[in-house]
Parts: structure tokens; C-alpha cells; sequence
């Protein structure tokens, strides 16, 4: 893989991804909540004992847990800081999901989940207005094809791409160090093509201030810190590396 040095155009923020985010909100990060969906869907709670799983192979987590969450409405009342995450999980969502949300407040929209149970269309993603916030991030999977890049940047017109959620396999999302080869790819894939166009935020696998070298040196803009905060000696270990 060619390494690229674009680390100099922008001073990298560090996110804390959804649904670490919910909980975890250190200073100087930005914390990412959610994963808000238009109406409650399960209990949070239950579904992580249920589903939550750790493969030592993989050396990360696994979970089936389905985006359980008390709807977006109950963010909003919270007046929660940071980036919400939202997601549809029936179509054309986003279009009564842009209505409820301020016009300046901060989101990710959540496009690949792998454990809703269906593949929805993204095209009513194009409703929100990326020149009135901060952030208006698309989170992709590992997965993605240089064709939905090209529809989600060219398209639906994020310029905010945040690589990569949880690789979907038959046990359910797999968190970790697994991803990394996945977000190194759509790194080097998403400068070949749109160059310094895009804001590129890149997690998975991020355990140490090696993993955020790499990330920064392919040419990531910014840094997404997610499972790495089941461990608490680690994570400040990490965040204590970032100052």
C-alpha cells in the first residue's frame, strides 16, 4: 500500500463512536451517541448480555445487538453533546429523521449496520444539510464497494466518510484489529479518488498510538476510538499517548 502524508491539512480529532460515546466522554474527544433510530427499538441492556461476545481469535468483540435504543426523540430531550448517530431501519426514515433533528446539529448516519436484518436503500440519506453542521459523517462498512463510495460521495454528497463499522460475519458485527487491513484499503481507495475532497475518520483495530500512525499516515484525517474502551487501562493508556 502506498503511504501518503496528508496528516498536515487538518489537525486530527479523536471521536469516541457510538455506543461508547453514550458513556465514555473524555476531554479533548468527541463523543459520538447512539446509534438513535426514529422509534425505540429493544433494550440496550439486554441485548449486550445477550449478544456481546469476545473472539480471541479475531482478537475483538462480536454482537448481534440490533441498534437497541429509546428513539430519537429521547436524545433530543437530552440535548446530548457531541455527534449523534442515527440510522433508518425502514425506508425513507431519514426523510422524518432530517425533520426532527436541528438543522445544527451534529449527526453520523449509521448506513451499515450489519445486524438490522435487511439492506435498505440510501437514497433518501440525501435529504440532510451538510453546510449547516459541524459534522455530517457517513459511517461505511469494511465491506464497501468503490461504487457506493462513489454514490455516497458523489451522490448523496458527504464529504465526511468515516471508515470502517463492523465487519458483518455469520456471528454478527466483528470489532478489532480484523478491521484494519478493511479501513487501510478504503483509506488509500477514497485518496486515489477524491484526493483531499474528503474528510476521511478512520477506526477499527485502534488499541495504541501505533494503530493511529497508521491510520494518519495513509491518509486519514481523523481518528475513531471504539472497542478499545472495554478496557479502561488501555484506553487511557491510549488517550494519554494522543496529548
Amino acid at each position: 500500500m502506498r503511504c501518503y502524508d496528508y496528516s498536515f491539512r487538518i489537525e486530527p480529532k479523536f471521536f469516541i463512536s457510538a455506543p461508547f460515546g453514550n458513556y465514555i466522554k473524555p476531554s479533548g474527544c468527541i463523543p459520538v451517541t447512539g446509534t438513535w433510530t426514529l422509534n425505540p427499538r429493544g433494550n440496550r441492556l439486554w441485548s449486550v448480555i445477550k449478544s456481546l461476545r469476545y473472539n480471541k481469535i479475531a482478537k475483538g468483540w462480536t454482537n448481534r445487538l440490533g441498534l437497541p435504543n429509546p428513539g430519537i426523540q429521547h436524545a433530543l430531550n437530552k440535548q446530548l453533546k457531541g455527534v449523534l448517530s442515527i440510522a433508518e431501519v425502514e425506508r425513507e426514515q431519514y426523510n422524518y429523521l432530517n425533520i426532527l433533528i436541528p438543522q445544527n446539529q451534529n449527526i453520523e448516519l449509521n448506513l451499515s449496520c450489519p445486524n438490522i436484518g435487511k439492506s435498505l436503500s440510501w437514497e433518501s440519506a440525501k435529504v440532510f444539510d451538510h453546510d449547516s453542521r459541524d459534522w455530517c459523517i457517513a459511517k461505511m462498512s469494511p465491506l464497501t464497494s468503490p461504487e457506493e463510495l462513489e454514490f455516497v460521495i458523489e451522490y448523496l454528497g458527504f464529504k465526511q466518510i468515516h471508515v470502517s463499522n463492523t465487519l458483518p460475519t455469520k456471528n454478527g458485527g466483528q470489532s478489532g484489529t480484523i478491521l484494519k487491513d478493511y479501513t487501510l484499503g478504503l483509506i488509500e481507495l477514497i485518496r486515489d479518488e477524491w484526493k483531499d475532497e474528503v474528510e476521511i475518520i478512520a477506526g477499527g483495530g485502534v488499541r495504541e498510538f501505533k494503530d493511529v500512525l497508521d491510520y494518519l499516515k495513509m491518509g486519514a484525517d481523523h481518528i475513531s476510538i471504539g472497542s478499545v474502551c472495554f478496557n479502561p487501562l488501555k484506553l487511557r493508556k491510549l488517550l494519554k499517548s494522543l496529548t
